[in-house]
């Protein structure tokens, strides 16, 4: 089966939730631990997504490592996928 590129008309954000170039905790544990760059252009812009547990796995291990509104807004991005029943929590990095 093939597969086909699609246009897509809108995609809706709603704030930021960290920084790639100034959260390094955050990108660092991510580099490690997860695929989250792999599917960012050289860049580092795209559509790419982490676990729900992965997230939570993070905040336990260097949660104190972070800056308190850059986790208050992680924490708000789990709730969220968890309320919808999604696994997953989808990023898109520009």
């Amino acid at each position: 089966m093939s597969i086909r590129a699609h246009h897509v008309e809108e995609i809706k954000t709603s704030g930021e939730s960290f920084n790639l170039w100034q959260d390094r905790p955050v990108v660092e544990w991510l580099m490690r631990n997860t695929s989250f760059f792999d599917s960012l252009d050289c860049d580092c812009c795209g559509l790419t997504e982490v676990s729900v547990e992965d997230l939570e796995r993070m905040l336990s291990e260097i949660g104190e490592k972070i800056d308190p509104g850059v986790r208050k807004m992680i924490e708000r991005d789990i709730r969220f996928a968890v309320e919808k029943g999604d696994d997953y929590v989808p990023y898109y990095c520009y």
